[in-house]
């Protein structure tokens, strides 16, 4: 467990209808979702369970939560798949199977290499006042790339990435982080990709090493079809990452842009980060400011805390404290409390509940639950 830790933080049949419950029939309304939920989640941990004991038997080399890799071809299959249920906010509950994502990487033992992740989200989608169905599903490519190997501590990156900010946006799978909620200050005032050209590798600092990379991004010519905000009109970015020891991880993050709603007004953000990871206890921050050109004062400071602690056997206390400024002017802040279970490691069911103050914009109150795989 302890080397997933590490993981994680060194890089998110049929039909049946819930009909809305008037006020005197929330019990019956909850029973409902309780149990819709229980079958969702008994279905798919069968269904995983299932692949691991193939996995188990198989004499062809694949392990759930490794890939499969094609013969000589150097090709290499994975991916993760992840649903999520959410209720007792303030809006009707709902489900999603909001992810499944497939990796395809090619690496023949030449200095070129290529990486891509294809999503389809919302797959299948449930609520409240709407019966199961798939018409909400939409392909997106979430990583699209070639690597070319210059030497051993510099290689040169063409295509969409996840944008370096800090480590949550580059861990991005569901089954490698601990909460089924995302944290607001690691994709409210930046935008999650970048398309362009990146420089990246490690030099050898003593017994460590310093992770680096730098891009420039030129989104609005390169992807103009994208669909969800916040888009990189163009960027000029650099991320850092320090291994002090063996569980101890600090990072910095500046990066100089313009969004694609407002190309003219040039931003400039910075950030800080550390992971800590020590047997089974982890810690992890981000902390993010952002100012920018414009006459208004727009400066905004958000950030978060997170600590993970083992409870018994392989569940998992988590607990978060976030803040953020927002466009109101209102300071927003807000805890979640959770627990994860990892029956096995690329398994993991996550249960939690979030509660804030002038958080009703970016992240409104309410109990979250997910449970993903990586295949």
């Amino acid at each position: 467990m302890n080397s997933l830790l590490r993981t994680t933080f060194s890089y998110r049949q049929g039909d049946f209808r819930l009909n809305h419950a008037p006020p005197k029939s929330k019990k019956r309304a909850w029973y409902a979702l309780f149990r819709t939920e229980l079958t969702a989640w008994v279905t798919v941990l069968s269904l995983t369970l299932s692949v691991a004991v193939w996995a188990e038997d198989t004499q062809k080399g694949y392990q759930l939560g490794r890939g499969y890799t094609l013969g000589n071809s150097g090709v290499h299959l994975g991916g993760y798949a992840g649903a999520e249920i959410e209720g007792l906010g303030s809006t009707p509950w709902s489900f999603n199977i909001n992810d499944l994502s497939l990796f395809v990487t090619w690496d023949n033992g030449s200095r070129l290499r290529f990486f891509s992740e294809t999503e389809v989200e919302d797959l299948l989608s449930a609520g409240e006042h709407q019966s199961l169905d798939g018409r909400k599903a939409q392909f997106r490519l979430e990583r699209l790339y070639l690597d070319y190997l210059v030497n051993d501590n510099l290689a040169v990156r063409l295509g969409k990435i996840l944008t370096p900010i800090g480590q949550w946006n580059v861990i991005h799978a569901d089954p490698l982080v601990w909460t089924a909620t995302r944290p607001v200050a690691t994709d409210n005032l930046f935008a999650e990709h970048a398309t362009g050209l990146m420089l990246h590798g490690n030099v050898p600092i003593g017994e460590h090493s310093l992770e680096y990379s730098v891009y420039g991004d030129y989104s609005s010519a390169l992807e103009p079809s994208r669909t969800e905000p916040p888009f990189f009109d163009n960027a000029l970015g650099t991320h850092l990452r320090y291994t002090i020891d063996d569980d101890l991880k600090i990072g910095f993050s500046y990066v100089d842009f313009a969004l694609q709603s407002s190309a003219s007004i040039r931003n400039h953000l910075a950030g800080f980060d550390f992971a800590w990871t020590h047997q089974r206890y982890a810690i992890n921050s981000e902390i993010v400011y952002r100012n920018n050109d414009a006459k208004t004062n727009n400066n905004a400071w958000q950030g978060y805390l997170q600590g993970v602690s083992p409870i018994v056997g392989n569940f998992y206390a988590v607990g978060r404290y976030e803040f953020f400024d927002q466009p109101s002017k209102q300071f927003g802040q807000l805890g979640v409390l959770g627990i994860a279970y990892r029956p096995i490691p690329p398994l993991v069911w996550k249960i939690e509940y979030r509660i804030g103050e002038h958080n009703r914009d970016l992240a409104p109150d309410g109990l979250f639950s997910s449970l993903s795989v990586l295949f």
